[in-house]
């Protein structure tokens, strides 16, 4: 009996590598390959193909034979734009050309909330329906959503089967982004300041749910025509407050998480639209400048939060990590990197 064989591209990152993982627990018998630029991540008995996304001899060789192919890869946001195109836009279209030639029959796309985020403001229990804005509120988001339509478009019910995952606000241990930077703010003395009046609903997503989610796809998606073409918003089904969830994290760690000066929204607005205006004119003036400032401002006062129905319907989907568990895994994982750091 042929084995399966499992490749996930980007298997070395964050949620990758997570992905991995859950993957060689629930398939011990399976072949599961990796295709990552490095070998960051040691996973037992795993095939690796080192290399960029975009070579599609490199790609080919890995997809021939696969069951599904899961592709994670994307660059960090504030990467630089050439970087972000050619990996999310060129290195999608090479993953789709090579499962098409090695004939895979299923492919899992690892796509972004950011998709659907424009200069709309906010977004309040959005599903599957809202649509791609006609300007994106950063260039990350703008690509995604290029190399999501790409994906989708390749559904094939008689050859290759896609559909696309929007992992809302990922965080876990091995996370490079969301845990780093809410310590790192911590060491700012960031939590004896509070922007706004905390009343912004977010999603967060615990990296073990995002994952589950993907092998549900996985297992789905080859007779499950209902996904096949289709994208699903994943989240921890529990929107939280902005500032509850920095706190969580921070009061896991034993800081204080009583701010002493809380800035009303009507200020911090007003500082946006100033900051705003700044970076505005800095980036006429050397456009390597961008307002990454004030946009990172921005998200702090607008609502960002999502309807997983679709997800609960169709892959059978729920969280099986809670916030409150997720946050003190996080929190003890990044205190053991700093004893062995």
């Amino acid at each position: 009996m042929t084995k399966d064989i499992y490749l996930v591209i980007g298997g070395c990152g964050f949620l990758g590598s997570h992905i991995v993982e859950q993957l060689v627990e629930k398939y011990p018998d399976a072949q599961v390959r990796i295709l990552d630029l490095r070998r960051s991540f040691e996973a037992p008995k795993a095939t690796y193909f080192i290399g960029d996304i975009c070579d599609y001899d490199l790609m080919a060789k890995a997809c021939t034979g696969a069951t599904a192919v899961i592709h994670t890869a994307s660059p960090h946001m504030g990467t630089r734009r050439d970087i972000m195109y050619r990996v999310n836009v060129e290195g999608t279209q090479t993953v789709i050309k090579a499962c098409q030639a090695c004939q895979v029959p299923t492919l899992v796309f690892t796509s972004s909330s950011s998709v659907v985020m424009g200069a709309q403001g906010h977004i309040r229990n959005a599903d599957e329906t809202w649509p791609y804005p006609e300007h994106f509120f950063d260039y990350y988001g703008e690509t995604k959503a290029k190399a999501e339509q790409l994906v989708l478009q390749a559904n094939d019910p008689k050859g290759l089967r896609t559909c696309s995952l929007r992992p809302v606000g990922i965080f876990g241990p091995r996370d490079q982004q969301m845990v780093p930077k809410a310590m790192g703010a911590l060491k700012k003395k960031a939590n004896l300041f509070q922007l706004g009046s905390n009343r912004i609903l977010i999603d967060c997503t615990y990296v073990t749910n995002v994952a589950h989610a993907h092998l549900l796809a996985v297992e789905k998606l080859p007779t499950f025509e209902a996904i096949a073409g289709e994208a699903f918003f994943i989240t921890n089904d529990n929107p939280i407050l902005f500032w509850d969830q920095m706190r969580a994290l921070w009061s896991l760690v034993g800081a204080s998480t009583q701010p002493l000066v809380i800035i009303p929204d009507w200020l911090a607005l007003i500082i946006y639209y100033i900051m705003l205006v700044i970076t505005s004119a800095l980036t006429t003036i050397h456009p390597s400048l961008t307002s990454n400032a004030a946009s990172v401002l921005k998200l702090l006062l607008t609502h960002r939060y999502f309807n997983i129905t679709k997800a609960k319907t169709y892959l059978g989907y729920r969280p099986i990590v809670p916030l409150e568990d997720g946050f003190r895994r996080s929190a003890e994982w990044y205190q053991s990197t700093q004893k062995n750091s």
